[in-house]
Parts: structure tokens; sequence; C-alpha cells
């Protein structure tokens, strides 16, 4: 099941037509090249692989749903947070 950070619901939920959002896409099992060609496919593109098997996409906002539906991820999260320097929302809290 792939985590998706309460920013990115809120974005999948009400995408703001024309507008485009930077999101890190942890991998998990995914293959780098077919997750950055789903990119693509759905308009946007990967400027940066990044530590971690993670890469860095710009999306259009109405792709979000979308993007986070694709198989193999294992987190969809703002790019936002790192440059804020506070993890804020896009914490994963282990329930145990």
């Amino acid at each position: 099941m792939t985590y998706v950070s309460r920013p990115v619901r809120a974005i999948r939920d009400e995408p703001d037509p024309g507008e485009s959002v930077t999101l890190l896409l942890r991998l998990a099992d995914a293959d780098a090249e077919r997750v950055g060609a789903s990119v693509e496919s759905l308009g946007g593109e990967v400027d940066a692989e990044l530590a971690f098997e993670t890469l860095r996409a710009i999306v259009p906002e109405e792709s979000v749903a979308d993007l986070c539906e694709l198989d193999g991820l294992d987190a969809v999260e703002t790019a936002g947070t790192l440059d804020a320097g506070d993890a804020g929302e896009d914490v994963e809290l282990n329930d145990s």
C-alpha cells in the first residue's frame, strides 16, 4: 500500500486546474525508468533522482490521483517539506 501524505491527498482530492506540483516518489519495487515513463505519460517530468530510491517529479495537479495509483511506490509526498527544514505533515508514523 502506498503512503500518500496529507498535502498530497488534498491536491489529489481537489486539484487546481492548470497548476503543477513537485512531488517525491519513493520507490518500493518499481523500476525508476518505468515510473519516469508513467510520469511523462501523465504530462509531468522527473527532474531528479534523489537518495533512498526517490524520484522528484513535477506533475499537473490533475494527474496526482493517477500518479498515486502507480504500482510499486512506497510513498508520495510533497517536495516542499525539504525546503522548510521540517517534515511537517509529510511524516509517516508507525502505529505500533
